[in-house]
């Protein structure tokens, strides 16, 4: 198989280099960055297509790992080795609409489908787990005759807490669904509205502690609940809120895809600076969408629109 440097239509882009991003801190004390497209090498005729979501994993030693790549192409999950080497496609003929990817506390790696409804886990070189949902179909419903068979609408995104349990974002349902570790269902909270507890497309979910975050994207904010779903307060003011990820001092990192910004909020959800903006050159942005942590500093981000990954590093770390 013939091997190419290629990301989609990212050639141009990393023809042009580098760009400096300038914002308030965000994983060092300096304000400026740099932004460039990874060198993720391709099979002949692969590109990326509509980029959702990226993750990088973290070696035993504690440095960076294969890189994920979730996206909307023929070829929708592929894994690289940690220098940009193409290693594997997973899951191939699975996906419908790729929308976000998670790791769990193993190493697995857990994917939604707002297009087939499905939630799935794999192992990091690629054997299928788990299957949650059915596949082509959207329901709000659950069958508990013989068996207990869940379905979504859309779910966007997943998060664990420390006993294992799974908590699921079904988007197109307007509501939390919380499994056990053995994939049946404990309990689900949410419905459409603008109130504590209800939900306009909840989009992503992180856990911290005892604390579930849900990023309630259509109405601009973020709601926090115990990890019985019951509501402890909503950080608002945030714009509008798409991936969220937890940083090591406390605070978050959120995806703005409206604003096409990279924000940072502190423990108690104040945003502490804004990066981005739209466009089409390196350190710009159209959807900008998902998010994960370097190992060692830095982050990876998603950008949907322009059929890549960003990586943004800190200048004082390069």
């Amino acid at each position: 198989m013939k091997l190419t440097h290629l990301i989609g239509i990212a050639r141009l882009f990393t023809l042009l280099g580098t760009a400096a991003v300038t914002s308030t801190p965000l994983l060092a004390d300096e304000a400026a960055w740099q932004a460039e497209i990874p060198a993720l090498e391709m099979p002949e005729g692969w590109f990326l297509v509509e980029v959702p979501a990226v993750l990088q994993a973290e070696t035993k030693g504690g440095k960076p790992g294969a890189i994920y790549v979730f996206n909307r192409g023929t070829h929708a999950l592929l894994k690289f080795k940690a220098n940009g080497k193409f290693d594997r496609e997973i899951g191939a003929g699975l996906f419908s609409s790729p929308h976000g990817m998670r790791f769990d506390g193993d190493g697995n790696i857990w994917t939604t489908d707002v297009g087939n409804h499905l939630v799935l886990k794999f192992t990091p070189g690629g054997e299928l787990l788990r299957v949650y949902g059915r596949k082509d179909y959207a329901s709000e419903g659950w069958f508990d005759r013989d068996y207990n068979y869940l379905f979504f609408d859309k779910p966007s995104d997943v998060a664990f807490d420390a006993d294992g349990n799974l908590y699921v974002a079904d988007g197109g349902n307007f509501r939390i669904v919380k499994l056990g570790p053995d994939g049946n269902m404990i309990k689900m909270f949410g419905e459409k509205g603008e109130g504590e507890g209800q939900f306009n497309f909840p989009h992503s979910v992180v856990v911290k502690g005892d604390t579930l975050y849900v990023a309630d994207r259509e109405n601009q904010r973020i709601q926090l609940f115990d990890l019985d779903g019951n509501f402890k307060e909503a950080w608002t003011g945030i714009g509008y809120p798409y991936g969220l990820v937890p940083l090591p001092d406390g605070g978050f990192l959120m995806t703005d895809a409206r604003d096409e910004k990279l924000v940072t909020l502190d423990a108690n959800g104040r945003v502490l600076s804004r990066v981005g903006e739209a466009g089409k050159e390196v350190g710009q942005y159209s959807s900008l969408h998902g998010v994960t942590l370097r190992p060692g500093g830095g982050v990876l981000v998603s950008d949907i629109f322009n059929w890549r990954v960003t990586a943004l590093t800190p200048l004082a770390e390069k």
